[in-house]
């Protein structure tokens, strides 16, 4: 076995039917992979009419959390190659197959990544959407920094044995933590615009402010460590305080937005940035406080 494709997934089947799809469809010999998907809630059975292919394997994760589920998933995978995407995401053909590629090509590249293309099935986009546009996975994301999402990253089992496996107990930003051992510990990321996932846009609210808040908390755990009590209180104003220098951003996106939508997004930037701020801030006020407590 080559690779092995990691599917974490929440009451989300019809999505995960389309991702399944899309790797049934891949370009790469459909015998050098195996999809290895993780249902992270054990009482939501699969549907009478959800159908696997045969390199296909469903597993049930109890503890809450998109990484312990991943977690879950490493512990039988048996590629030397680990790839991994989410359940909402459509996996371009090729996906795979330019992944191996790469990294047959580029030996020093221990971790890959590459575009996350966001896309509307309606013919004129909500706010929400034109938000997602923008914002939700932009281009070459955070690979400088030697961190990326896992929606779309590949590496190789090895690299787990030297770095470790996700931190199970965070249900956001687990992704980003690992990346940042992974790259202290030299392990070297590579964003390359031929490994392709496709995403759609959320399209309401109630998902929005759902990341929102997923966010705020999992940042939390990036600075817990070194935050003072002032610097709390600075976060807290964060909530409240305008976000004008997002409006460049927005003006400038490439794609044409009538004006009026321009403004729309930018007021929902402030709401999701102030909804992540508060969360983050409840949750390092809240492990300040235990940290003082006698």
């Amino acid at each position: 076995m080559i690779v092995s494709i990691i599917i974490p997934t929440y009451n989300d089947w019809e999505r995960l039917s389309l991702c399944i799809k899309a790797l049934e469809n891949q370009s790469f010999p459909f015998a050098d992979f195996e999809i290895i998907v993780v249902n992270n809630d054990p009482n939501d059975l699969p549907p009478s009419v959800f159908q696997i292919p045969k390199n296909c394997v469903l597993i049930s994760e109890g503890k809450p959390g998109s990484y312990a589920a991943r977690n879950a998933a490493l512990k039988i995978a048996k590629g030397e190659i680990i790839g991994f995407t989410d359940s909402d995401c459509i996996p371009d053909i090729n996906w795979i197959k330019a992944a191996v590629n790469f990294l047959n090509s580029n030996l020093n590249v221990k971790r890959l990544t590459g575009p996350i293309e966001i896309f509307s099935e309606k013919e004129k986009p909500t706010l929400i959407e034109y938000h997602d546009f923008i914002y939700a996975f932009p281009k070459d994301p955070l690979s400088k920094s030697g961190t990326c999402v896992t929606a779309n990253l590949f590496t190789y089992r090895k690299v787990f044995n030297i770095v470790g496996n996700f931190n199970s107990n965070t249900m956001s930003g687990g992704d980003i933590e690992w990346g940042i051992r992974s790259r202290d510990l030299g392990q070297k990321l590579v964003f390359t615009e031929k490994v392709i996932i496709n995403h759609p846009a959320r399209d309401t609210y109630t998902e929005l402010f759902k990341k929102a808040k997923r966010v705020g908390l999992g940042q939390s755990i990036f600075f817990f460590k070194k935050i003072t009590f002032i610097q709390i209180l600075k976060s807290f104003v964060m909530i409240i305080r305008p976000k004008f220098w997002e409006w460049n951003k927005i003006k400038n996106y490439k794609t044409k937005i009538p004006l009026m939508y321009k403004i729309g997004v930018f007021i929902i930037r402030n709401l999701y940035l102030g909804t992540m701020d508060f969360y983050r801030s409840s949750a390092l006020l809240k492990i300040y406080l235990k940290s003082k407590a006698f």
